[in-house]
């Protein structure tokens, strides 16, 4: 039984790389697959073309929103029809596929190629002149188009509506106009959905402010490249703020994070955790929580001194004036009187939570409160906190509707506050491929962003923390001990590959000594880390490093420190094989410009 293919691209590809990494995981996943330039090109001499005339016309949903680009999507002859689960919940670049064969049997067609999804909406299945045509949309199209419903929707009865409409967009709706873009009255949800653009903030990917965020496509694409099986469990040991970790839960595949910074690591577990919170217990905690904080709030008012004592469930006696007295003079300038007393009240309360999931689902809404404060939004403290609890409520909300027609098997998460060059907790060979991006050496001062939630919320010895985390910016931390080491040929040193001593010594010549000593420890501090992910791979498994090169300019020229390069040649040394490189040029104005980034994708080899 011949199967005709087309797999058809998002319309916001924007790079070149992009269609890279959709043929990669389809390749991975599904086997060889080539190019299609213009979808007419397989409309002729091929089952497509069986589809060309009367009530269905497959033209119309390979012309619908076409992605810019050489490439529109790729085709594929196979002699069997497959089980196609694992494409419509896994593939990140691809929005739909089509399958055509020859069969006077749609239904039974339909059952051995999607076995669990017979009655589903993001399935189509037509018959004609004995043939059979199949349309599955992925699951990456209705996560990404839900970011507009979080937008637009105010409760859970406009949830329930919205999502309605995206299940119906691409099906019922396929020939209708939308609206400008510009337009600013009357526009309707289905208008959004239009939108060429790729949202990556959608669902919990939103729950918590953070810089230098992976794009949830990419990795979700590189994961398929280096993981396409069903069951394993994958990894990211630089986890941040948990990119990874949430695509790999929603395809289905158990993860582990390493994080050094616990609200990072924090924010991961919710992340993935709060998907699993029943929406009724949820609501019901969110209320009480805001209740006792007005309450206490109201008390705290009457009493107007500094002695009252603070909400705590551990009958640890401590006045606001106490609470306060911690708080440095610059947080103290940043918030104001009012705002801490609100923050002091709130951290005391969210601890008698007793739900762990719901209390950190609390702890992260109130750490995001704090970020708003602090940068971006004005407001009273208690608005601005009920407003974020309200959006990330409704986010959930999202998801356990999309779910009811998805049906994903989420995959479990666990994230551990742990220094990624030393992960005890996790077992030699348990891993089945890890997806991670270091820190570009000096692009950006993680600690410095996530200060006032750090110290407000007592998450962590700031000073103590700056001092462990890899890739640190602030030249305070590499003291001249480091400049010792390079010039006696310490063996941490010596033992480096060449090109990483060579780009440190090039630095120290133009005069950047600074700038050496911080990619000398960097180079120093990924070697021991390549050893432990080498350590925690199974036999045979790939990993996937996003890594950035470093422009400093010296004499009116740009010295390269090139990274990737040297921790390709580090990872070598270790034992791990080079499968691919990919090179994306971008532009970053951090201290070291980051002007291309390489996707270095390493095998660890079965023997």
């Amino acid at each position: 039984m011949e199967v005709h293919w087309y797999f058809k691209l998002f319309n916001s590809i924007k790079e070149k790389h992009e269609v890279t990494f959709a043929q990669m995981e389809l390749n991975s996943l599904f086997g060889n697959v080539n190019p299609v330039r213009n979808f007419s090109d397989i409309l002729e001499g091929t089952l497509f073309s069986n589809f060309r005339t009367g009530e269905i016309r497959v033209q119309d949903f390979f012309a619908h929103e076409l992605p810019y680009g050489e490439c529109q999507g790729f085709f594929a002859r196979t002699q069997e029809l497959r089980d196609v689960s694992l494409l419509v919940m896994r593939l990140a670049y691809t929005r739909e596929f089509f399958a055509a064969t020859e069969s006077n049997n749609s239904s039974g067609v339909l059952q051995r190629m999607f076995p669990e999804g017979t009655e589903r909406k993001n399935v189509e299945c037509f018959s004609k002149n004995g043939c059979v045509l199949l349309r599955f949309i992925t699951n990456q199209y209705f996560l990404e188009k839900s970011q507009y419903i979080s937008k637009l929707s105010r409760n859970e009865e406009e949830v329930s509506s919205n999502v309605e409409s995206l299940f119906s967009f691409l099906t019922e709706k396929l020939h209708r106009i939308p609206a400008t873009e510009t337009m600013q009255i009357g526009k309707r949800l289905e208008d959004y959905f239009t939108i060429r653009e790729e949202p990556s903030l959608y669902l919990t990917h939103y729950m918590h402010p953070y810089k230098g965020k992976f794009h949830p496509k990419m990795v979700r694409a590189l994961l398929n490249y280096v993981f396409p099986k069903q069951v394993g469990r994958v990894m990211d040991n630089f986890a941040g703020c948990g990119t990874l970790l949430v695509e790999a839960t929603w395809m289905g595949l158990d993860n582990t994070g390493v994080e050094i910074n616990p609200l990072s690591a924090l924010m991961c577990n919710v992340k993935c955790s709060a998907l699993t919170i029943p929406t009724s217990e949820l609501k019901e905690s969110i209320d009480s929580f805001l209740r006792d904080i007005g309450d206490a709030l109201a008390r705290k008012k009457q009493s107007s001194s500094s002695s009252h004592a603070v909400p705590n469930p551990d009958n640890r006696k401590e006045t606001f004036g106490e609470a306060k007295s911690s708080v440095s003079a610059r947080l103290a300038s940043l918030f104001g009187d009012s705002t801490l007393d609100h923050v002091i009240v709130a951290h005391g309360l969210v601890k008698r939570v007793h739900d762990e999931k719901i209390r950190e689902f609390l702890v992260i809404a109130l750490s995001g409160t704090i970020s708003d404060l602090a940068r971006r939004r004005k407001g009273e403290f208690v608005e601005v906190l009920q407003a974020r609890l309200k959006n990330l409520y409704l986010r959930v909300c999202i998801f356990e509707k999309l779910n009811q027609v998805l049906k994903i098997r989420l995959g479990e998460s666990r994230t551990y506050v742990a220094d990624t060059r030393d992960m005890k907790m996790v077992e030699s060979e348990s891993i089945d491929a890890i997806v991670n991006s270091p820190p570009y050496s000096t692009a950006l001062d993680y600690v410095k962003n996530d200060y006032p939630q750090l110290t407000l919320l007592k998450l962590a010895d700031v000073s103590q923390l700056e001092m462990n985390m890899i890739g640190s910016p602030r030249f305070k931390l590499y003291p001249q001990s480091l400049l010792t080491e390079v010039v006696n040929n310490a063996p941490d040193y010596a033992n480096l590959p060449q090109n990483a001593k060579d780009a440190v010594s090039t630095l120290i010549r133009g005069g950047r000594t600074k700038e050496a000593l911080r990619s000398y420890r960097f180079f120093k501090d990924m070697n021991i880390a390549l050893k432990e992910m080498y350590r925690v791979l199974r036999r045979p498994s790939k990993c996937a490093v996003v890594i950035g090169n470093n422009h400093y300019k010296m004499n009116g020229n740009y010295a390269v420190v090139k990274n990737d390069e040297v921790i390709k040649d580090m990872a070598l040394m270790l034992g791990f094989r080079e499968d691919r490189t990919i090179v994306r040029e971008l532009e970053k104005s951090q201290a070291g410009m980051i002007r291309d980034e390489s996707i270095l994708i390493l095998e660890k080899p079965s023997v």
